[in-house]
């Protein structure tokens, strides 16, 4: 896992924070989670299996994605390290509790995909998570693209990534990419899910409200002979090379979700969400500018922290996060000191000469 992450966070994803505290926020939700997910595996794991939170992860209208299933794991993991350069605990330290959260995740993991792997980077870039019948609806219901649809499309899909990033607090939580599943030798489908964009867990969701729908997919189609490579990253992310692949969308269908199928919506709703995005994103940014400086850290590690949580606790749970006492007190020593915050990332998961960013249970 550590081999996995030190490439992964190599790899860019989306706007570049540069407005809130997300350094902090990280470190503070990673903290918390390596405290916490121990203790709501083991109330999980008295309800439900693993196996029952890859069925949850399967469909399109869960907050239980494949992402948030992979930073479970992977911000757990985090969290240990954070603790380890703060010398707030040892590389020997809570073993028993490391491998009870782990294995849930190995074993959520491996069940939601469905190919005998964990995460992306094991199956040669791929994620194709979703049930052969969804993916039947989505191309079923596909129409052929033309230069102006095409031209809405990539606003559709700039506006939407900017709003979804700022609506989690300058984090990139709010999209899954999924596949590629194969049609035909020269067609590809390709789903960007985009799974809450009402942030409803959130103290800013009343700034949001009125947004046209609280979730919807994009499916398309590429053809894959003219890209040297369509991968998606560990963090459900779609790359491709070239990397303009917006400009070679084939066929393409925007649609709502519920229970039952995904429900195909006017292509006039590109452009509606597109102005929604536009028009809410301010209004967001300006909340977190009127709070106070510490109120905005922990408002912003609220997303880090009810993502993966989800995967094993009621939304009840991630509308009323509080941070972890121990977490919360080791926020004062890098409160105040960005570099400090991102130490973890930017220098010791990053360190020369070891190959993994995690150190080993046995130091």
């Amino acid at each position: 896992m550590g081999v996995k992450f030190r490439k992964e966070i190599l790899q860019p994803v989306g706007p570049t924070p540069t407005r809130l505290p997300v350094n902090q926020a990280f470190s503070l939700a990673a903290t918390h989670l390596f405290w916490t997910l121990p203790g709501q595996v083991r109330r999980f794991s008295s309800r439900a299996t693993p196996q029952a939170i890859a069925q949850r992860s399967r469909r399109l209208d869960t907050s239980v994605s494949p992402l948030a299933i992979w930073m479970f794991g992977y911000s757990f993991l985090v969290g240990r390290e954070i603790l380890l350069d703060f010398g707030v605990i040892k590389a020997t330290d809570y073993a028993e509790d490391i491998g009870l959260v782990l294995d849930c995740w190995n074993r959520s993991a491996t069940a939601a995909r469905a190919d005998g792997h964990t995460d992306n980077s094991e199956a040669g870039g791929a994620n194709p998570y979703l049930p052969s019948a969804t993916v039947r609806q989505l191309s079923a219901a596909l129409i052929p693209v033309d230069a102006e649809l095409r031209r809405v499309t990539s606003q559709f899909l700039s506006a939407l990534e900017s709003y979804t990033f700022i609506v989690n607090a300058e984090a990139h939580l709010g999209t899954v990419d999924s596949g590629p599943y194969p049609l035909s030798t020269n067609r590809v489908l390709i789903v960007r899910h985009f799974f809450d964009l009402t942030g409803r867990w959130y103290a800013w969701h009343e700034r949001v409200g009125g947004f046209p729908y609280p979730a919807c997919a994009l499916a398309f189609t590429l053809n894959p002979e003219e890209f040297r490579t369509i991968e998606f990253s560990d963090r459900a992310a779609l790359l491709t090379a070239p990397r303009n692949y917006r400009e070679r969308i084939q066929e393409l269908v925007l649609v709502r979700l519920d229970r039952t199928r995904p429900r195909p919506l006017p292509f006039t709703d590109l452009d509606r969400l597109t102005r929604a995005a536009k028009k809410t994103e301010p209004r967001v940014l300006s909340w977190f500018q009127a709070q106070a400086p510490h109120a905005t850290t922990l408002h912003c590690a609220h997303p880090w922290a009810v993502r993966p949580a989800a995967v094993v606790v009621p939304s009840e749970y991630c509308f009323a996060w509080q941070p972890a006492p121990a977490a919360l007190e080791l926020l004062s020593q890098y409160a105040r000191d960005d570099a400090l915050a991102a130490r973890w990332a930017l220098e010791r998961c990053l360190a020369p000469g070891r190959s993994s960013a995690f150190v080993p249970l046995d130091g």
